[in-house]
């Protein structure tokens, strides 16, 4: 029996939704859901049945009441990604209906998870259709001295490989990054502040802002070391400052900098004639 017929059928059809959470590149990394009693296998993929809800899509036309909040147990693989710290990448959700038995289930709706709240033994997660980031409004460039663009962003072109070293860690602790002397060869220590320390969690690769430098041997980072142990290699990624010195001598990257540093600091239109 085809799709519509169940769905147009009293009797026979036994709906079901399908849930596909995915994070990362790997093939692995994904949680699926269903809503019905028994497993569903669909695509090579099995999901798996939870008490898992979610808000009615809204088919108004409209984008400003598209969001959807969706419901699951907080002992999830997928609310396990948010125990403790925000996932480093992108979540995306791809929402299924079809019925049990049947094999065609339809996309009815996709996009991706925004944020997560506990409340009580479940966490909902608000998530927002593809289409929204059709109604933002983008970044306006200012005319400034520095340098706006999003570092090894593709304006920035600067070269994230060249910038990146491996080391291993000695101690972990919190947000807190222990190294041994000397970790940062001839760089300064000074210049990986606003960089990046990426490694190989449980849950794909973690990334982490590096705020603070501490005796030139321990990175404070933006946040805990989800899944990181002690003698573990990992990547720590280059900063910038935003000026046309890091932008050449650290990146040699002249050419891509987008600030205006010459803009003139002395007013032309002034009061006094003799300054």
């Amino acid at each position: 029996m085809s799709f519509a017929e169940l769905e147009e059928s009293r009797q026979d059809g036994v709906p079901a939704n399908l849930y596909l959470f995915r994070f990362g590149t790997s093939p692995n990394a994904f949680h699926a859901y269903t809503d019905a009693d028994q497993p569903i296998v669909f695509e090579g993929i099995t999901y798996e049945p939870v008490p898992i809800s979610r808000t009615a899509v809204s088919a108004s036309g409209t984008l400003d009441k598209s969001a959807l909040t969706v419901t699951t147990p907080i002992n999830t693989g997928v609310a396990e990604l948010f125990r403790v710290y925000p996932p480093a990448q992108v979540i995306t959700l791809i929402i299924r209906h079809g019925h049990v038995g049947d094999a065609e289930f339809l996309v009815h709706w996709s996009g991706r998870v925004l944020s997560s709240e506990r409340e009580g033994s479940e966490i909902n997660f608000t998530c927002e259709p593809i289409g929204t980031s059709m109604r933002r409004s983008g970044l306006r460039r200012h005319y400034q001295l520095g340098c706006p663009h999003v570092l090894y962003g593709p304006r920035c072109k600067a070269n994230k490989v060249l910038a990146t070293i491996e080391r291993e860690t000695l101690t972990v602790a919190g947000n807190l990054v222990n190294f041994a002397l000397g970790w940062n060869g001839a760089t300064s220590p000074s210049k990986y502040l606003g960089g990046l320390l990426e490694w190989d969690g449980p849950n794909g690769m973690e990334a982490r802002t590096i705020l603070r430098i501490i005796d030139n041997i321990q990175l404070y980072l933006s946040g805990p070391t989800t899944g990181l142990t002690p003698n573990t290699m990992v990547r720590i990624v280059l900063g910038c400052n935003h000026q046309m010195s890091d932008c050449q001598t650290v990146h040699a990257n002249i050419h891509n900098y987008g600030g205006q540093p010459y803009i003139p600091t002395k007013n032309p239109i002034n009061t006094n004639p003799y300054n």
